[in-house]
């Protein structure tokens, strides 16, 4: 590790990356640069050759036996994170790829071009890919090549230097970032990189704050520079000014209240007494909600309001400024699941480009009614989504839906621009998950053949209440009417899982109700399994979980379910109107 004695730019200045593991940290930077920049022969002669095969096993050992250091520090509660240096332990013993760096060295090949030569080939087959997780493993295999190449030149890098500090570098392999770790390393800023890539994994696992993507940051941070490392929005402020240092003390006094006060449930898995998982989301509106949903634990966004984009801009969006909002809040949010849903507009919510004057906008022209009938919007979302799905944690969920021809529909949009993507050679997740969200009685009744050709299930409890019972909460002489705990709503609901388990498909509960108090017994014993709300009450609703017997559940459900009054049912669930 080199040390740059450079002059300090005192000015303040602010750089984006993207925030790849969560947390806040301020302090002085080290800048990691290995000195990989030398001169060696590319051929050898004859007499060279057995020891140029032996430098090359000494390496190999001595990489090996580092790995395995590292392995024996992590302990055996770090199942992912000793698969991803059992993953670099694989390449490293490989017989087939290192016999071809031997047989270079046989023919005559310096034993570091060999090694430069094989690495680099496999390197640009996986760059060549469309698949981003491949792409990534490309820059893993430089990280590879790259502790080779210091082995053979006895080169030690002093991890222990980097105590109490931001670490900035090019890129870190995992050994990299466990070693830092280790030595007391604050966070991390890298120029290359993804929130896929086995080093991010290890961040986030290891809870160690990690910004990547920041374009020239060996270039713009100097050694000793102060930095303010924000990993929830991917900001990096260098030289802090007293108002920078006062927002980032605010900030974090804000999440250690939160952490302390949920910090004994916030990473206990969300399961009930009798150990039933029940996958706990987020509903957000804007990327820096994400922030507050990963502080909280929650385990995916379960609602992405895409709407909001349009209304916020007051017309339709580009499909590169969706682009470009899609992948912020994904990447965000990775490894964990998104779920954005297309557009629900309608003359409600945004009248632009929509026709007007409609008597009663909640039953007219909105969701997939709006999008199948302008597909140049529609096909632009499309197009934006999939763009943004290469990290394959983006789900796609369809509004509105109320009979099967509109999914058949929608997907045959969805696959003609999975088409033309892949004509323009563009990558995106073939694979992408389609879900429907199920909100109105019709969708309720045909359930088990939209679980057919969907991936998902998703219950919005609001619209879903409003179209059973015929009440427009709104409207003030009937608002009193609007009860989601009416027995017909909740056979709606358990109908609803009924059909999603029936096809082995996740359906979860993303209106109101899923953060009602008195609801989380009920929607588990009714079959739901996922549970989508609001950050702030995400640790709240685990505490409710925690405490939940789904056996118990189950009976419960099963017996409020016979209760046909209103109040009777309110009353078992102890609440009030």
């Amino acid at each position: 590790m080199t040390l740059n004695n450079l002059s300090n730019n005192v000015h303040r200045r602010i750089i984006n990356g993207i925030p790849s593991s969560p947390g806040l940290v301020l302090a002085k930077a080290i800048l990691f640069q290995p000195d990989l920049e030398f001169t060696y022969k590319d051929q050898i002669t004859a007499d060279q050759i057995q020891d140029n095969l032996d430098r090359l096993d000494i390496a190999l050992n001595d990489t090996i036996s580092d790995l395995y250091t590292v392995l024996n520090k992590i302990g055996e509660n770090k199942e992912e994170i000793t698969q991803v240096i059992e993953s670099h332990l694989m390449i490293l013993k490989d017989d087939y790829f290192i016999d071809l760096i031997r047989n270079q060295i046989k023919s005559g090949t310096s034993v570091e071009k060999a090694i430069v030569d094989e690495f680099d080939k496999q390197s640009n087959l996986l760059l060549k890919s469309k698949d981003l997780l491949l792409k990534e493993r490309a820059y893993e295999l430089e990280q590879i090549k790259d502790r080779l190449l210091l082995s053979l030149r006895n080169k030690c890098i002093l991890y222990e230097a980097a105590k109490d500090l931001i670490v900035v570098a090019k890129s870190l392999s995992p050994a990299d970032v466990i070693k830092f770790h280790d030595a007391g390393a604050k966070g991390f800023i890298t120029e290359v990189g993804g929130i896929t890539s086995h080093s991010s994994i290890l961040a986030r696992n290891l809870a160690i704050p990690m910004i990547i993507g920041v374009i020239h940051a060996l270039e713009f941070i100097k050694e000793n520079n102060e930095i303010i490392l924000d990993g929830y929005s991917g900001q990096i402020v260098i030289n802090p000014d007293e108002v920078s240092i006062r927002k980032f003390n605010e900030k974090l006094k804000k999440e250690e209240d939160r952490l302390k006060i949920y910090g004994e449930i916030k990473d206990v898995k969300s399961e009930t007494k009798d150990g039933k998982y029940i996958r706990l989301m987020a509903n957000i509106d804007i990327a820096k909600d994400i922030d507050n949903a990963m502080i909280f634990g929650a385990e995916g966004i379960g609602l992405v309001r895409s709407e909001h984009l349009i209304i916020t801009l007051n017309r339709i969006p580009t499909e590169e400024e969706q682009y470009q909002w899609y992948k912020s809040i994904v990447e965000r949010a990775y490894p964990q699941p998104v779920t954005i849903r297309g557009f629900d507009i309608g003359t409600d919510k945004f009248s632009m480009g929509v026709h007007k004057h409609e008597k009663n906008p909640a039953l007219g022209f909105r969701g997939i009614r709006y999008l199948l009938a302008e597909p140049i919007v529609f096909k632009s979302q499309i197009r934006a989504i999939l763009r943004a799905s290469v990290n394959r944690n983006l789900n796609f969920m369809l509004p509105m839906i109320t009979c099967f021809e509109q999914i058949l529909k929608a997907k045959e949009l969805i696959y003609e621009v999975m088409d033309e993507l892949c004509r323009n050679d563009i990558s995106f997740d073939e694979n992408l998950q389609i879900g429907v969200m199920i909100e109105t009685p019709a969708a309720v009744m045909i359930a088990e053949k939209l679980a057919e050709v969907s991936e998902f299930f998703s219950i919005g409890t609001n619209d879903l209440t409003q179209y059973t019972l015929a009440v427009d909460r709104s409207n003030e002489f009937v608002s009193n009417l609007f009860d989601s705990f009416h027995p017909s709503v909740l056979l709606m609901i358990k109908k609803t899982a009924e059909a999603a388990f029936s096809k082995n498909i996740p359906v979860s509960v993303c209106g109101e109700l899923a953060g009602h108090p008195a609801a989380t017994k009920l929607l588990i014993g009714l079959g739901i399994n996922q549970l989508s709300v609001s950050p702030p009450n995400l640790l709240d609703l685990k505490r409710r979980v925690l405490e939940i017997d789904y056996s118990e559940a189950k009976i419960f459900a099963e017996d409020l379910l016979k209760v046909t009054n209103c109040e009777n049912i309110r009353e078992k669930l102890s609440i009030n109107k």
